[in-house]
């Protein structure tokens, strides 16, 4: 088994991130020359290939957004000059499909694989079970079986989250088979919707994110010659748009009961926490009455528990879980972590914090279950963060001398 400097436990787009970042800072090669692995329980390369963004949806990210955090002169520049890379800059200022974006991403990681990284740096069929602290400070990976897979000085956790439909159906009092998560239909699985509404069904969707609007766009696409009148239904605890500017966002009229909050860096309105693109067109057209077949209910009024109660089919799109790597220490013992509304914490500098105390010494994190928390208390997604300011943070901390230090902060008392 071989040492890494880092070992980076997952290979999907938020992962990608530390090789883009490094590569900015002119970093790239010494961090694979350092010793940089990648660990994915995806059992083949197609399966790898398939899972970076296989959704029949369009982005809430303009195109630009995919390819700023790529050096054009860099060591995966090379990536920006192929299709799916030209195709992206003709459509810079736009939304585009997210397979699109897939397409692209699977051309930087095969760059990366095929022209920077040594073999073996790439382990599929990798699925961590837990992270354990040496003694000596270092991090070993482990399997289901107990087998070690990698140890490295340093982690990053990039495992993606899941949707709790389970929880959903116990909140809502309802037979869990009626739930089903968002992505499962945003990937193009729409047996199930179309034969609820072949049949007179209605279809409610719990929660107004770019998931939740997402799906009814998808729905109304694809099957909506079968959608009556009131047939979907959104149960929404707020609505938020975005807006370039705060002169924008009172020009068109926000949203009742809807927060606007400015970013500091950009000046745009609601950045990281409003619907964009086809998803807030949607959305308007529903606010405005243009859309019958859908209707809005606010969360826990009559009205929503009604449409819970009659509907066939229920669509999880209210947020995700962390997808845990539980980490224990060189004894066994559970290493507890901060968690907040179901996601890890980590810092400013994108460190996983304890539950006990300060950050876990050499464990990095980012991406969708790991969300780093503005000034304004909302957790930032978007790939521009997990390629960009997030990703700079953690190749930061990984090249940083501080990594050698073994404050014992996050140790439970």
């Amino acid at each position: 088994m071989r040492g890494y400097h880092c070992q980076v436990v997952g290979f999907g787009a938020a992962a990608l991130g530390v090789p883009l970042a490094a590569d900015r800072a002119g970093r790239l090669g010494w961090l694979s020359d350092a010793g940089l692995c990648f660990l994915d329980a995806a059992p083949d390369r197609a399966r790898l290939l398939d899972s970076r963004f296989p959704y029949a949806i369009h982005s809430n990210s303009r195109a630009g957004d995919f390819l700023e955090g790529v050096r054009p002169d860099g060591a995966l520049g090379p990536a920006l000059r192929m299709p799916a890379g030209r195709e992206l800059s003709l459509s810079a200022e736009q939304p585009v499909p997210l397979r699109l974006v897939g397409r692209f991403l699977n051309d930087v990681s095969t760059v990366l694989e095929q022209e920077v990284l040594p073999d073996p740096a790439v382990l599929l069929g990798a699925r961590v079970a837990e992270l354990r602290h040496d003694e000596d400070g270092g991090w070993t990976s482990l399997g289901a079986d107990g087998r070690e897979l990698a140890t490295s000085a340093t982690v990053v956790l990039a495992t993606g989250a899941w949707e709790d439909t389970a929880r959903t159906a116990r909140d809502l009092d309802v037979d869990p088979e009626r739930v089903v998560g968002s992505a499962e239909l945003l990937t193009g699985s729409l047996d199930r919707a179309a034969g609820v509404l072949r049949g007179g069904g209605r279809i409610v969707v719990i929660g107004a994110s770019h998931s939740g609007f997402a799906t009814v766009e998808l729905l109304l696409e694809k099957l909506g010659h079968r959608v009556t009148a009131g047939a979907i239904t959104v149960v929404h605890r707020s609505l938020a748009l975005s807006y370039d500017s705060m002169t924008r966002a009172r020009a068109e009229g926000s949203l009742p009961g809807q927060t606007l909050t400015v970013c500091p860096d950009s000046g745009r309105v609601n950045r990281f926490s409003g619907l964009r693109g086809r998803s807030r067109q949607m959305c308007q057209r529903v606010v405005r009455g243009l859309e019958p077949r859908v209707r809005l209910c606010a969360a826990g009024s009559p009205e929503a528990r009604r449409a819970t109660a009659d509907s066939a089919l229920l669509v999880h799109a209210s947020g995700y879980r962390t997808a845990e790597v539980p980490l224990r220490t060189a004894a066994g013992e559970p290493i507890p972590v901060r968690v907040r509304r179901g996601t890890t914490v980590v810092d400013d500098g994108c460190r996983v914090l304890s539950r006990h105390g300060g950050p876990v010494p050499g464990v990095f994190a980012l991406g969708l279950g790991y969300p780093r928390t503005g000034d304004d208390g909302v957790g930032r997604v978007g790939i521009n963060l997990f390629h960009g300011t997030d990703a700079d943070r953690v190749v930061m901390g990984l090249t940083s001398a501080r990594n050698n230090e073994r404050a014992p902060s996050w140790q439970g008392r």
